[in-house]
């Protein structure tokens, strides 16, 4: 996650063009976490909360949320949106919440970041600062899509953004636990013996799924993200990737890449309006899970 705190990273472009999630996820993590009577609504924490998109959206559900990132860049845009009452933020690493006293969260959420993780250091710590009748919920979207209106895409964003000649090169190390919908938190979480593991992906087309060892539930429609776009607001999106950040830091010199990924995908489907409405499919992936009693 090192690029997200480098000073060449643009949080505040962050902040104004990665999409929201479903307000429906909330009611999800609210419905999953009290099946069990003695659970409580008190206190959610929001780990790599970047510039605090989801720890606001949990504000309706939980008394207080606090939001966490190692990222003080993007925690400045964080703490620059006003909510009432207000969310705090914290920097802090994902696998050391040292902030915290042991058994004191209700819920654990991350948010499209847990891909930049040590897995079993982050397994490990949410566990210990869980209550015995907490919840952990880690999901996310893999910034790929099906275009349903025009599938000559689908391949030429995934060489976009995974083959080593374009962007693959240029990511975090972790990125592949993402594309490949989280499979190795499904591991670790049942070799941990959480209970209760519910992983959940949409649509069918993520890289090795289904898992024949931890098989996911493919859903019917999405329940993470449903983000509507146009041509000029993908663009946008991509321009949030930490990916091409890193790419222009080392070859300032050169067109965007956004810029020329929009104008091929364009013109491979005969597509002239910036501002047409696209049809797309995201990939997405959801994990709910308790810890063992």
């Amino acid at each position: 996650m090192a690029t997200y705190s480098h000073s060449i990273y643009d949080s505040s472009n962050y902040q104004n063009n990665r999409p929201q999630y479903k307000e429906a996820l909330v009611d999800a993590i609210l419905e999953y976490h009290l099946k069990n009577p003695e659970a409580t609504a008190d206190l959610a924490v929001d780990v790599a909360t970047g510039t605090g998109i989801f720890a606001r959206q949990l504000q309706r559900a939980f008394k207080r949320v606090i939001g966490v990132d190692i990222s003080e860049v993007m925690l400045r845009s964080a703490r620059k949106v006003d909510t009432q009452p207000p969310i705090e933020f914290v920097q802090s690493p994902a696998e050391s919440l040292l902030f915290l006293e042991s058994g004191s969260v209700d819920v654990v959420t991350v948010a499209t970041g847990a891909h930049w993780f040590d897995i079993e250091g982050f397994v490990a710590e949410a566990k210990r600062v869980l209550k015995p009748t907490g919840t952990l919920v880690i999901f996310g979207y893999t910034g790929f899509a099906s275009f349903v209106d025009y599938p000559q895409c689908d391949t030429m964003l995934k060489e976009f953004g995974l083959n080593d000649s374009k962007l693959g090169s240029y990511w975090d190390q972790g990125r592949d636990v993402l594309v490949e919908g989280y499979r190795d938190y499904h591991k670790a979480l049942a070799n941990g013996k959480w209970v209760d593991i519910f992983r959940r992906i949409y649509p069918n087309t993520i890289q090795g799924e289904p898992s024949a060892e931890f098989p996911p539930v493919v859903g019917e429609s999405p329940l993470v993200m449903d983000y509507s776009v146009t041509w000029r607001v993908l663009k946008n999106y991509w321009s949030t990737w930490s990916a091409l950040a890193t790419y222009h830091r080392d070859y300032p010199e050169r067109e965007a890449l956004d810029q020329v990924l929009i104008r091929e995908m364009m013109t491979a489907a005969g597509a002239s309006d910036m501002n047409e409405p696209l049809n797309l499919e995201w990939e997405e992936v959801l994990i709910f899970c308790h810890p063992s009693q």
